[in-house]
């Protein structure tokens, strides 16, 4: 017997039917319902957890330190950070370099405005893929010219007007009444702005500078905590900028340069893979050559687990109704075999195989199992929906969900109550093919 003609057989014979089926499709529909519905709350705890913790720092990113001391382990040098970067899983390897000297910026005729704000350092080509996302301009690029950088959102409102007394001396940007944010008194695109270092002259009594060097902005990017302070009101640059600038720096101020023969060593290190998969692998890999690592791995991995329980506790109790249909299905099965003994007889007097006989009940169990997980599903899809509104209505913010149905919860669903239909008509369907020819049709 062909597939189409089973199918087809097994519909119709489900229609002669329409009560009894009605009812054991919609037991299957309320425990297709409850699995999905249950599980789909699961799964959107478990995005909660995952986007909080993305708010409190880039899951994503591994650091790795240096500290216990061992001379077995090599220091983070630029080789080490290179042979991080060359983990097949890796996106981006950069050392973190801090500039550990006051930081003075100044722009205007005489140095009028000036600004404090932090220098780190980071590896160019790493400051787009290290995760920085632009408010306006661009990244540096091999083509620009040294002290080429980005800043934090609010850098330009660091700078202070020195001719002025507070509060007059500052902008603060917040909008006015009519919502308009004022502007800042230097803009860092069109404006020179320097990085000035001064020490103070015993002989004159005054302030004097000792270097300064011109610095470019391209680019501002967006306030993010899980990347640094600097990009509130910071200034990103080159690691080979910082060092120079700190080279210069400490020339410039009669400070001894200890590592000036020494090769290369960081105390920190950055190691942003591609997928939240794989930082458990590769912060493993890092602790096996003996650094320190930190990541939010750890944390999450707590909360997985805890997601996980709650998730196989609501499924759980979902299993339960579809317990029920399974019952149900056997039972109408059952009953559909005893009415059509007589039919069983007359199709093996006929000559009809007994496996044909086996699939058409296995496919009319199937059928109802498949009817009721499609139904169950889109009536899942609504709920979920309407669970969703309410849950943004009463927290006032469009992005709360309450349940989330993804793909493969959906596949799962059908897949499940269909197979809980095959499971449930094959006892029955076994029975109907041990019906001797004989005695089905003499059954009354």
């Amino acid at each position: 017997m062909k597939i189409s003609d089973l199918i087809r057989l097994s519909f119709d014979n489900l229609k002669r039917r329409k009560g009894r089926t009605f009812l054991t499709v919609l037991g299957v529909i309320i425990g297709t319902c409850s699995i999905i519905m249950m599980v789909s709350i699961g799964v959107a705890l478990d995005k909660s957890f995952d986007d909080m913790m993305t708010g409190m720092g880039d899951l994503t990113m591994i650091e790795v330190y240096n500290w216990s001391g061992n001379s077995e382990v090599d220091p983070i040098t630029d080789d080490v950070i290179d042979s991080f970067q060359a983990l097949d899983k890796v996106k981006v390897a950069t050392p973190l370099y801090y500039f550990n000297y006051s930081s003075n910026f100044t722009s205007g005729s005489n140095n009028k405005y000036q600004a404090w704000g932090n220098i780190r350092g980071i590896r160019r080509e790493a400051m787009e893929l290290y995760g920085y996302e632009l408010k306006e301009g661009r990244f540096p690029s091999s083509k620009d010219k040294e002290y080429t950088v980005i800043v934090g959102e609010q850098f330009a409102y660091n700078f202070q007007n020195t001719r002025k007394q507070w509060p007059n001396n500052m902008v603060d940007p917040i909008p006015d009444e009519n919502g308009v944010i004022p502007d800042p008194f230097v803009d860092i695109f069109k404006d020179k702005i320097y990085f000035r270092a001064t020490t103070w002259d015993s002989n004159t009594q005054e302030e004097k500078e000792v270097m300064s060097e011109e610095i470019k902005i391209v680019g501002v990017i967006k306030e993010d905590a899980s990347k640094g302070y600097e990009t509130y009101n910071g200034v990103i640059m080159d690691m080979e900028d910082v060092i120079a600038l700190e080279k210069e720096y400490k020339k410039a101020n009669d400070i001894r340069d200890e590592n000036k023969n020494k090769k290369r060593e960081y105390e920190q290190a950055i190691v942003k893979v591609y997928d939240i998969e794989d930082v458990e692998e590769v912060e493993q890999h890092i602790k096996d050559l003996g650094y320190n690592t930190y990541s939010m791995t750890s944390q999450r991995n707590e909360m997985k687990k805890m997601t996980q329980m709650i998730q196989l506790i609501l499924g759980g109790l979902g299993s339960i109704a579809m317990l029920v249909s399974a019952i149900s299905i056997a039972n109408t099965m059952t009953m559909a075999i005893y009415e059509r003994t007589k039919e069983i007889g007359v199709m093996k007097v006929l000559g009809c195989e007994l496996r044909d006989i086996k699939n058409m009940f296995l496919a009319e169990a199937a059928a109802i199992g498949f009817l009721g997980g499609m139904v169950g599903l889109v009536i899942c899809y609504a709920l979920s929906a309407a669970a969703n509104m309410i849950g943004s209505s009463l927290m006032g913010t469009g992005d709360v969900a309450l349940s989330i149905i993804p793909v493969w919860l959906a596949v799962f669903g059908v897949g499940f109550s269909t197979m809980v239909g095959i499971v449930s008509g094959y006892v029955p369907a076994v029975r109907a093919v041990k019906i001797t020819a004989l005695s089905a049709i003499r059954h009354d």
